[in-house]
């Protein structure tokens, strides 16, 4: 089931083992390398059982279209009706053997695109929470024109940044692109899957994205050093030290970590607050992914695998995973969000959270809609974080650095 042996074994899985006399042995990766360490198993010819992380979502379609994974309809059984029917369409996949589309995921929990402030350091530069803007342009210029020159100003201090937006080829600057590209509706796979990346209005509006989100580059508005963010915390540390007031993050990990060991930075000085309206001054689709579990077909113990999966949902440990699993996802099932330990409002960034995918829909998903796995590709490669790369780092224009990248997605679509 997924890197390093050796570790305790989760109460989960020792329940199970007690329930069916099995023993399972666990093996743990880092996020960033659990893709890797999957591709590398099924190279072997030896894939995992069951395997689950937050960081391969990408590659779902394309094991579920080469008929790697074992459909979990029958598995998950009534219990279906319990999941958010989102939560089940962006586990749904085509298997090219077949020619069907099947449920090749169990959804262990959702996430959402979360927007973190430090209040404490707003108020050192003379202002609260009240005070940021709703409109999209005011808000993002709050931040570099009004916040960061006045926290300079009272602090003294020249290494503090009033946004922390990521720079580097990473998952960061991935997806701070498609939320960027949400807020002005430059999305260029329509919702019934068709490619219309050569429209010249998309275009203008994919130049405008990456132009505007480099922009906090140009102007000294994130750390210089957002370049060289490659992996998926370094906007996570540069949170936690108060290098910048705020930044954008797919899970709840950054104000976890604060409430682990800085309880009242968690409670009292930080906040998670609401995403501003678009750029056409409406409400737009926040970023956010199912993250499922999957059973490989070949994994020498696949029909225990599938046990395991009816224990999760059957048993309710999905429900219980969730509550002392840091946090970091929200339930895939709104009968789990509407419940007390969701809901407790003296929680100010799950509280957040809940408010969030209850009010805001979720972007959808270009490989799903159109049924073509490749586009998984084009974001393992980081098509958009390297163009935004390429402008920060390399000089490139924004016009050039779009054509690339739409030359290399039609290329990986027709190969």
């Amino acid at each position: 089931m997924s890197g390093r042996r050796g570790r305790t074994k989760p109460e989960i899985v020792a329940a199970f083992e007690q329930e069916t006399g099995k023993q399972v042995e666990l093996v743990f990766h880092p996020d960033s390398e659990h893709e890797e360490a999957i591709a590398a198993a099924l190279e072997a010819g030896q894939p995992p059982d069951f395997a689950f992380g937050l960081l391969f979502s990408s590659s779902i379609g394309r094991w579920a279209f080469d008929d790697r994974l074992v459909d979990l309809t029958a598995a998950i059984g009534h219990f279906s009706d319990l999941f958010d029917p989102d939560a089940l369409a962006l586990a749904t996949w085509q298997n090219a053997r077949t020619g069907q589309r099947a449920l090749y995921g169990l959804p262990m929990g959702r996430t959402t695109y979360y927007v973190h402030v430090w209040k404490s350091l707003l108020e050192q530069a003379g202002f609260t929470l009240d005070d940021i803007p709703r409109e999209w342009n005011a808000f993002w210029a709050f931040w570099c024109d009004d916040v960061q020159p006045a926290l300079r100003r009272a602090t003294g201090r020249d290494d503090i940044w009033g946004v922390g937006l990521s720079m580097g080829v990473g998952v960061d600057t991935q997806n701070g692109f498609f939320q960027f590209l949400a807020a002005n509706k430059g999305e260029y796979v329509t919702r019934d899957g068709r490619l219309v990346i050569d429209d010249p209005e998309i275009r203008q509006k994919l130049i405008k994205v990456i132009d505007s989100y480099t922009a906090f580059h140009r102007e000294g508005c994130t750390p210089p050093d957002a370049v060289n963010w490659a992996t998926g915390d370094r906007n996570n540390k540069a949170f936690l030290t108060q290098t910048v007031v705020m930044t954008e993050n797919m899970s709840l990990s950054i104000p976890n970590a604060l409430k682990r060991e800085r309880p009242d930075d968690y409670y009292e000085h930080t906040a998670t607050i609401e995403w501003p309206l678009g750029r056409s001054g409406e409400l737009f689709a926040i970023l956010g992914d199912i993250i499922p579990a999957v059973v490989f077909k070949d994994g020498d113990n696949a029909a225990t695998a599938e046990t395991f999966v009816r224990f999760l949902v059957g048993e309710g440990w999905l429900a219980h995973y969730l509550n002392f699993s840091a946090e970091r996802m929200l339930p895939p099932m709104q009968k789990l969000i509407d419940q007390p330990f969701w809901l407790d409002p003296s929680d100010p960034h799950r509280m957040a959270g809940v408010m969030q995918v209850s009010s805001r829909p979720m972007q959808y998903d270009y490989a799903l809609v159109s049924g073509d796995w490749r586009y998984g590709r084009t974001w393992e490669e980081y098509t958009w974080a390297q163009a935004i790369h390429r402008v920060t780092a390399d000089g490139t224009s924004p016009e050039q650095a779009v054509d690339e990248a739409i030359a290399r997605i039609k290329q990986i679509l027709s190969e």
